[in-house]
């Protein structure tokens, strides 16, 4: 993972939440990344101590040199009962600027939001979108924990959406989990339907919409909507503009050519 990762992790026991933090820790103290574990229930600080302790090689000198924090999720996301965004946020760069002082070669942080409550979605989405501009060309690691009996499939969506990618349980086994977008075609004529581009090389041919109704065995007016849709995909607002368009395109005169 390189510095400016954030990405989150859906989990549905204890079990789950430490299978993949504690590696994920032990990788970063390793590294002299200093640490920061925002515990919530079900996974209370003395817990998660206590599985370091268990699994990680050196965790009592880790431990004992203050490599790793450990911070409620009361402390960390509320002053009093609110919830504040740009507080967050300068909290993660005051740990970052503190750890680089220290001569930590960066920071790694965990925040467990099974707090989340639905009244509180759409801030705390905000604050992921925010969090992921932040972390942008600074050296900090941030893997978020998001309870899966707590998360509808619309929220769990969300929260893919907000990260670079997702890590879950599936059938037994743990999977890695991106939210992609789709890039959008650069030409407009790939976008067109194999019957929309049917229609568009007879209308090319110079076809009245019955004329292409008939030879494609299809309703009038379906041609004449699939004939509005190409038209509309590829912004042209006549036949002459249709005609021109296909006698610019090479690939439309060899289609032309096997039809």
């Amino acid at each position: 993972m390189p510095w400016g990762s954030h990405f989150c992790q859906f989990f549905q026991t204890q079990r789950d939440l430490l299978d993949v933090l504690v590696p994920y820790f032990q990788i970063g103290l390793e590294n002299r990344e200093f640490c920061v574990w925002v515990v919530h229930a079900p996974l209370p600080a003395e817990a998660a101590r206590r599985a370091l302790k268990r699994r990680v090689p050196d965790a009592e000198r880790y431990l004992s040199g203050r490599s790793i924090e450990f911070v409620t999720s009361r402390e960390w996301y509320f002053r009093g009962n609110t919830f504040s965004l740009p507080r967050v946020i300068r909290a993660w760069d005051g740990k970052l600027a503190g750890a680089l002082a220290a001569g930590y070669t960066g920071l790694r942080g965990n925040g467990n939001v099974s707090w989340l409550q639905r009244k509180d979605w759409l801030r705390f989405q905000a604050y992921e979108q925010a969090l992921n501009a932040s972390l942008a060309a600074k050296p900090m690691r941030i893997l978020c924990s998001y309870a899966l009996q707590r998360s509808g499939a619309v929220e769990v969506l969300d929260v893919a959406r907000t990260h670079q990618f997702a890590v879950a349980k599936r059938a037994g086994e743990w999977a890695v989990l991106e939210w992609r977008i789709p890039p959008s075609p650069s030409d407009p004529y790939r976008t067109l339907t194999p019957r929309e581009r049917e229609v568009f090389l007879a209308a090319a041919e110079g076809l009245t919409n019955p004329q292409i109704a008939r030879q494609l065995g299809i309703s009038v007016r379906t041609a004449e909507s699939h004939r509005a849709n190409l038209m509309r995909k590829l912004g042209l607002r006549n036949q002459t503009a249709l005609v021109r368009y296909a006698l610019q395109r090479v690939d439309v005169s060899i289609e032309r050519g096997r039809g």
